[in-house]
């Protein structure tokens, strides 16, 4: 790729996320290679600040929106000299497509991605701009898949979406557990996705976002959406001889005890959009780590079975108010948070989060079992005293494996997302890193990509480079599961 301007343009960047982005970029990538110096004293580096130099702009379609996000960053972060600003605008393609030719990689926070997104995809696809989103629509997502796959492949471009706290540790999660058992001689046959101890909060865009896909989605597609298969290569799953793994692959819809983990769990609000992301991993490459009959699933951990029960019935509640018209109208003008607003400075700066992939090896899966690692809780059931329950792993074949995924200092909604989603785009904007990815590589070359198949260990040791993040993987039972 040719030299361009911007090795990344945050799109959005008026909106909550995407002004933290702009303000996670300013702290530790400023432009020019003012990120990092002295320790001390004239031109002391920020805190967090490392050496590499970003060059980076915001975008979005209001200019007043944007100098007020511009400003109010260089007041809070004197070191940086300046934020370029552009505009563009999604009823004019050729506004988008000028923001777009100038950038290595756009990374947008700009949703409902459903009404205001595809557009500067195609821009993307046009111009050959590596593209990242923190998107968590599944219906946008097919689209996108379906209208630009080999577009990109074409020019050379990778399209990531849900670089954000959807679905980056779920999807990376079970990519590392499926390669630690891949090097091991194993194959993972299973892994399991659980929201361990968590602070945080939820912004009106996403709740945005969510209500805009129940109102415009019809009852067809939604009831296709259900499928954890929606968004794999084919929209079907892979031909498997387990006649266990489409059971293996039933999202969680009760609360149970997981044997593995040793704790009792709900079903999981974001499964909805994580098990189809790392469906759709599974189904890309053919030489990605997972085993021909692979499959995910996805919980919460809770503190005993009464927050597990009651969790699980406050699910199913707000669930069906959110599906009908007049309830769902009344959630969001009285309850939920409206667009524009989302947690407070406090929480976001003392949020944290646990994010844990448990992953099978193939020798550890029994046959004719379904999932190995869970009970369904019911009086009279061996769930309803696990401690007499045989623990999984217990037989011939290598120990079970946790990747652990940790967010530090920052709630993993919107300070943790912002943070991640920029990480994630850096992989491609800087052509050091991108020279290094999977998706620009010879097997790939380009594409729809999902996180982990795009970006892999590239990631990872960004991560693991952070002061935002940790990820590690490694045996079960020498990893302390805090949830």
């Amino acid at each position: 790729m040719a030299a361009r301007e911007y090795n990344l343009i945050i799109w959005g960047g008026s909106g909550f996320t995407g002004r933290l982005a702009a303000e996670y970029l300013a702290r530790k990538y400023t432009p020019g290679g003012q990120s990092a110096g002295p320790s001390n004293g004239p031109g002391a580096a920020a805190p967090g600040a490392t050496s590499e130099s970003v060059r980076w702009a915001i975008a979005g379609r209001d200019r007043a929106k944007l100098e007020v996000v511009r400003d109010g960053i260089l007041k809070k972060h004197p070191h940086v000299q300046g934020i370029d600003i552009l505009v563009g605008s999604s009823d004019d393609p050729a506004s988008l497509e000028a923001v777009a030719s100038k950038a290595n990689t756009v990374l947008s926070f700009a949703g409902p991605f459903a009404s205001f997104g595809m557009p500067l995809v195609d821009a993307c696809v046009k111009c050959g701009t590596d593209y990242c989103d923190v998107t968590g629509e599944p219906t946008f997502i097919r689209a996108v898949v379906d209208k630009h796959d080999a577009a990109a492949k074409k020019a050379g471009a990778c399209i990531v979406n849900c670089v954000g706290y959807d679905s980056i540790p779920w999807d990376l999660g079970a990519w590392a557990v499926a390669t630690y058992l891949r090097k091991a001689g194993d194959e993972c046959t299973l892994a399991v996705g659980h929201v361990g101890e968590s602070k945080g909060g939820i912004s009106g865009g996403t709740v945005a976002s969510a209500v805009n896909l129940l109102a415009t989605t019809p009852l067809a597609t939604l009831r296709a959406m259900s499928s954890p298969h929606f968004l794999a290569a084919s929209g079907k799953p892979a031909p498997s001889a387990d006649p266990d793994a489409a059971a293996r692959w039933k999202t969680q819809s009760s609360f149970m005890y997981d044997k593995d983990v040793k704790r009792w769990t709900m079903p999981s609000i974001m499964a909805g959009i994580n098990t189809k992301v790392v469906g759709r991993s599974a189904s890309l490459a053919p030489s990605a780590p997972y085993a021909p009959n692979f499959a995910y699933n996805e919980s919460d951990l809770c503190s005993g079975v009464g927050a597990a029960a009651t969790g699980t019935a406050a699910i199913g509640f707000f669930g069906a108010m959110l599906m009908f018209p007049p309830t769902r109208w009344l959630l969001t003008s009285t309850l939920l948070p409206k667009p524009g607003q989302g947690p407070s400075e406090n929480m976001r700066e003392t949020g944290f989060a646990h994010v844990y992939v448990v992953g099978t090896g193939k020798a550890n899966l029994p046959p004719s079992s379904g999932r190995s690692d869970q009970s369904e809780a019911g009086p009279g059931t061996d769930a309803a005293d696990p401690t007499n329950q045989t623990p999984p792993g217990s037989g011939p074949g290598p120990a079970k494996v946790v990747a652990h995924m940790e967010f530090k200092n920052a709630d993993p909604g919107y300070k943790g997302t912002a943070a991640l989603a920029v990480e994630a785009a850096l992989c491609l904007a800087l052509p050091t890193e991108r020279a290094k990815t999977p998706g620009h590589g010879k097997e790939l070359g380009g594409g729809c990509l999902t996180p982990a198949v795009a970006l892999g260990q590239v990631l990872v040791d960004r991560l693991n480079r952070s002061d935002t993040f940790a990820f590690e993987v490694g045996p079960l039972k020498d990893t302390v599961i805090r949830g």
